[in-house]
């Protein structure tokens, strides 16, 4: 198997881009784009995602070699995730990956139907400066295929609210809750209306 030198070299050429025009598209010099195909240096952490993202790859491929198991074909199916807007989680029948308004990459495998969302409220906001939080702007990751356990933090749909909603899913003496981390908002117990839609893996905030 070819070296990440070897495999960015590559894909470049397939694309017909130049090592200026690369290095143009994610911010670095092109004698940083020489060193990384040299393997004099390898590119790390968002230099890494912006690099994967220019070539139309995922970050796994340059790393590793990973494909989806299509000839061809190199972008991991469990690493590129669509980035949709609240109103699409609802939307039955709709394919999510039409429906991106953008593509992001989690950096450790997940499942077929992992999508992105940005929190878009103060819901999940901690009061305690220590403790986990996740601030409007943030985006988290969503598994619907990971199975739900006391504890999770969820994506859920409440009663026939048209809307879903990001909360910590509890259980308690044989009932079940989503609850908020900011106490402003309420708890909501699950009930036959409540939909459970997906577990959240994964957060980003940027700086």
């Amino acid at each position: 198997m070819s070296n990440i030198g070897e495999r960015i070299s590559t894909r470049r050429k397939e694309l017909k881009l130049t090592q200026t025009a690369v290095a143009a598209m994610i911010g670095v010099s092109s004698a940083s784009l020489t060193y990384w195909e040299r393997d004099e240096i390898e590119p790390k952490n968002k230099n890494l995602a912006a690099l994967a993202r220019a070539l139309d790859c995922s970050p796994d491929y340059l790393l590793h070699g990973a494909t989806s198991g299509k000839q061809g074909s190199v972008a991991s199916v469990h690493s590129r995730v669509p980035l949709i807007n609240w109103d699409t989680v609802l939307e039955s029948g709709v394919d999510k990956e039409e429906c991106a308004e953008d593509w992001l990459y989690y950096p450790k495998q997940c499942g077929r139907k992992t999508f992105a969302l940005i929190v878009n409220n103060d819901s999940m906001v901690s009061p305690h400066p220590n403790s986990k939080s996740y601030p409007i702007g943030t985006i988290i990751f969503v598994d619907p295929d990971l199975p739900i356990k006391a504890g999770s933090r969820v994506i859920a749909q409440v009663g026939n609210a048209a809307q879903v909603t990001f909360k910590e899913y509890r259980e308690d003496g044989g009932n079940s809750y989503l609850i908020p981390i900011n106490s402003q908002y309420p708890t909501t117990t699950v009930d036959d209306d409540t939909v459970l839609i997906g577990t959240i893996i994964g957060s980003f905030m940027a700086e």
